[in-house]
Parts: structure tokens; C-alpha cells; sequence
């Protein structure tokens, strides 16, 4: 005891704090890094099963026709099965844009005899619409506005005047001129029986002539 009569701490108790205080540090660090741990396995698990489910392919049939579909060409994870279906929607690119560049294409096969074709679509309902003046910029289509007392105000029909079954489609006016979108349509009767319904940017229209052929082509990838 010192000359007050006061004991003074001993090292061991002032330390005590100072240890407590680093073991509770340690102790979250730690945790910290399990959590981080885990967090990061379970991010790549979560990769990992995208990437496999991707990888899938799946066979679809649609009226007569049998498609071997790879599950990153079905945007829809709900046409992730096989088996017969009413309909197959589709996202992939095709050599259809400017000098031969890949453009987006979206696309829904259904069995034929569900959706008017475009051609047909040309001489029933399209000529019956055509508003005054005409259109330019595609060589060797036709391009017609709709009326727009038929609710189509901001549409124009493209087509071929000079052919018995002529190509058509039909393009809404895109919302930026920058990211166009897939504003036009043609539904076109496959070779399987089976119609496309084909969704493309405008600038696919310059490729008109060999717009058919490279859809079959490409989808004889997938018929089996």
C-alpha cells in the first residue's frame, strides 16, 4: 500500500478494456468477412445456376414441327420446358443491318393458320387504309401511311408493288431515331407449316429481298 493508503491498479486491470475492446474487434472482423464470404458463394452459385439454365436446350414442337431450342434464344423463362406448345417466342440477332451487320430480331412461331400473313394482310385490310402521300428511303419498297381514322396514325406499310406474293410489313414510327427499337412487323408462313411473327428495327427493310431466305435459313439450325 502506497503512503495515502490507495492501492493503484495493477496492469492486469487496466488492460482488461483495452483487451475486451480488441477481442470484440477480432470477433467482427471475422464476422464481416463470413458474411462477405458468403455472400460471395452465394452470388456465384446464383451465376452459376443462371449460366447452366442458359446452357439448357430444350425441344419444342409447334403445329407439325419439332424445335431444338437453346434456352438463352427463349427470353420467356416460362417456355423453359419441352413438349408441344401454342407458340415459341424467340430473341436473336441476323445479318440484316447496315452492309450485312447483326440487328436484333424477336420473333413468335405459332401454328399456321393463327396469324394473317402480311401479304394477305396487304390486299384485305392495309390498300383499304392508305392515307394520301407516300413514303421514301427503302429502294425498291413502296411505302404507304396509314389512315389514321383506323387507329393507326404513325404507321406505314412497306411493300413490294411488283410481285404476286410481295413482301410487307409494317413499321410504327419509332420513339427515338437514335434507338429505334423494334417497331416493325411481318408475319411471314414458314416452310414448316408454321407462321413467324417478326419484330426488327427499320433499318432491316433495306435488306428486304433477302429478308425470308435468311429467317429460313436460320431457323433450319433449329428443325429437327
Amino acid at each position: 500500500m502506497s503512503a495515502s493508503g490507495l492501492s493503484r491498479p495493477s496492469a492486469t486491470t487496466s488492460s482488461l478494456p483495452y483487451t475486451l475492446a480488441v477481442i470484440a474487434l477480432t470477433v467482427a472482423i471475422i464476422g464481416m468477412g463470413a458474411a462477405l464470404g458468403i455472400s460471395t458463394w452465394l452470388d456465384w452459385r446464383a451465376e452459376r445456376s443462371a449460366a447452366a439454365a442458359l446452357e439448357a436446350t430444350y425441344i419444342k414442337t409447334i403445329g407439325a414441327q419439332h424445335y431444338v431450342v437453346p434456352a438463352a434464344l427463349l427470353p420467356q423463362p416460362g417456355q423453359h420446358r419441352e413438349g408441344f406448345a401454342e407458340r415459341m417466342d424467340l430473341a436473336f440477332t441476323l445479318p440484316l443491318g447496315p452492309a450485312g451487320a447483326l440487328t436484333e430480331i424477336g420473333m413468335t412461331i405459332v401454328p399456321r393458320g393463327r396469324i394473317v400473313p402480311s401479304a394477305t394482310l396487304l390486299d384485305s385490310v392495309y390498300m383499304r387504309q392508305f392515307g394520301t402521300g407516300q413514303a421514301s428511303g427503302v429502294p425498291g419498297l413502296v411505302g404507304k401511311p396509314l389512315d389514321g381514322d383506323a387507329g393507326t396514325s404513325g404507321e406505314t406499310v412497306w411493300y413490294d408493288p411488283l410481285s404476286a406474293q410481295p413482301f410487307a410489313a409494317k413499321c410504327m414510327q419509332p420513339i427515338s431515331t437514335e434507338t429505334p427499337g423494334l417497331t416493325c412487323l411481318r408475319a411471314l408462313p414458314l416452310s414448316d407449316r408454321n407462321t413467324a411473327v417478326i419484330r426488327f428495327a427499320p433499318h432491316a427493310l433495306a435488306n428486304w429481298r433477302a429478308f425470308d431466305r435468311t429467317v429460313e435459313q436460320w431457323l433450319d439450325g433449329l428443325r429437327r
